[in-house]
Formats: structure tokens, sequence, C-alpha cells
């Protein structure tokens, strides 16, 4: 197989996973344009296949998705916008430019029911408008480039550039002593900066069709924030376990959606580290960060 052509374009490169991908892309030397809102808009065909064609790209990442759970129920044709038809005319300009088109997605095409970690194979069948959304552009990339095309799912990211759930409990622990969170969601936390390592690892195999990409290891947001609480040393908050049902939240989530690595790994040489180590990792450089260094 090929090697796949420079430059590489980033569509979305402003958001959390975008940021660490441009910046390690052109750490390694791979010729780079990262493209965002201001620069393209998916949910338009001309508007892409103008801006990819001026560029010529070998590769097209999309990392672009409107990701907001709740806020896709509400408002689905902003969802379908961007994660179904700006999918769809982002493979057309792929096509019209020659480009291999790396696809991100999510675990939320599955609808938690199953109790094993899903399988690339398995069949999709998701609940909410996030999820039809997304398996709506998974659809749409695979049958306008069925050569020339890797959809990644993954799920649970954190990182330093954007809104997550490290974040979110960090902030509420300065504002409460107890922290109440959901024990009956199951999923592996994913750190933004191992996930783009993962993207261009699979860059260069080349690799085809779907690949589960995660940290390594599974839990609950109950146990993900508990360990986040212990690692940040805030022996004074207490971590309460809840149900899903409690929060009253408008969209449904799937209760397991654990993604199997086993294509990844066989891919790329080896598994991406558990999401403990990626965790610790996440909190020593935010320090690091919020001292200023």
């Amino acid at each position: 197989m090929s090697a796949l052509r420079e430059p590489y374009v980033v569509v979305g490169a402003k958001g959390m996973l975008g940021t660490d991908l441009v910046r390690l892309l052109r750490e390694s030397g791979i010729s780079t344009v990262p493209l965002d809102v201001d620069e393209i808009d998916i949910r338009w065909p001309d508007s892409t296949l103008n801006a990819l064609s001026r560029i010529k790209p070998g590769v097209i990442i999309n990392v672009a998705a409107v990701t907001d759970v709740d806020g896709c129920e509400s408002n689905p044709s902003a969802a379908f916008s961007v994660n179904a038809t700006g999918a769809a005319n982002l493979a057309k300009a792929a096509r019209a430019c020659g480009a291999f088109m790396i696809h991100m997605s999510t675990d939320y095409v599955f609808d938690g029911n199953k109790r094993s970690p899903y399988r690339e194979s398995d069949s999709v069948n998701p609940l909410g408008i996030y999820g039809k959304s997304k398996a709506q552009g998974e659809t749409a990339v695979s049958e306008l480039l069925p050569g020339d095309h890797c959809i990644v799912r993954t799920q649970w990211l954190f990182g330093p550039n954007g809104k997550n759930f490290v974040e979110a409990i960090l902030s509420a622990a300065e504002q409460r002593d107890v922290l109440k969170v959901v024990d009956d969601q199951a999923g592996s936390p994913t750190y933004t900066i191992d996930l783009a390592e993962a993207i261009m690892k699979l860059g260069s195999a080349r690799a085809q069709g779907i690949v589960h990409v995660t940290n390594s290891g599974a839990t609950t947001w109950y146990h993900f924030a508990r360990r986040i609480i212990e690692q940040q040393g805030l022996a004074n908050v207490r971590v309460e376990a809840i149900r899903t049902e409690e929060l009253g939240r408008p969209a449904p989530r799937p209760s397991y959606s654990v993604l199997d690595n086993a294509r990844f790994v066989e891919l790329a040489g080896a598994a991406l580290r558990t999401w403990e180590e990626a965790l610790a990792e996440y909190l020593r450089e935010r320090r690091r960060w919020l001292k200023g260094g």
C-alpha cells in the first residue's frame, strides 16, 4: 500500500482533539493545514470542496462534530448538518481531491445492551440524535470512499484544550464537598494526546475501515470521578454514586459502551496505556500549566 501523501488537513483543528493532533503532526514533520469554521463550513458542499481544492490534501482528518449530546436532542438539524451531511461533504471532497480520509466517530452509535466490549463488526443501534447523526456520517464516509477511509470510534475524551469531565469534576470540587456522579454507564476515558498519536499511527499504516481506539481499561463515570479526586489529593471531597435517571438528562445514553481495541493493537503493534496512567499524566501536566511552566 502506498504511503499517504501530504499535506494533511485537520478539519475541526481548534477543538480539544484537533489542537493536539495539529501540534503532534507538525512536531513529526508532517505538512499540516489546520481548518476550522472560519475557513471551511462542512455543512455546505461548495464551501467544503472549494476550501479543500485549493489545498489539494493527501489526507483529510475530520475531527469536527456537534458533540453536545443533550443539545442534539433539542436541535437535531444542527447535529445532522455537521455530523452526517458534513461528513458526507468531506468524503465527496476527499474523493474529488484523491485524498484519504480519517473520520472520527463515537461509542454512541451503540445502544449499550451488550455486556462485553463492542467490536468494529457489531451492529450499530444508536439511542439518541447524536449517535444517529454520527452513525449516518459513518455510513456516508464508508459508501463514498470505500477504499480510502478509516473511521476511528472513540469515547470519553479528556485533554488540555477543551471542556471535559476531568475539568468539570475539579471545578465542582472547588464549590462542593459532595459530588454525585452516575455509576451505571461504563466506558473508557481517553486522553486526547494518546488518541492523536494513535490517529497518526493509523494514518501511517493506511488503516482501512473502522478501528476502535481508547485508552486501555474500563470504568464508570463514578469511579472515574473518584480517581480524579484521589489523584488530585482532595481528601475533603466525597463522591457519591447515583443512577443516570436521577439526572433527568434529555438524551438517552448507552449504559455499556466499552470498545474492543484488538484491531488497533493489531495495526499499531501495541495498546494505548491505561486510562489511569493517562489521567495521572494529565493532572501532572495540568499542575505545571497552572503554574505557568
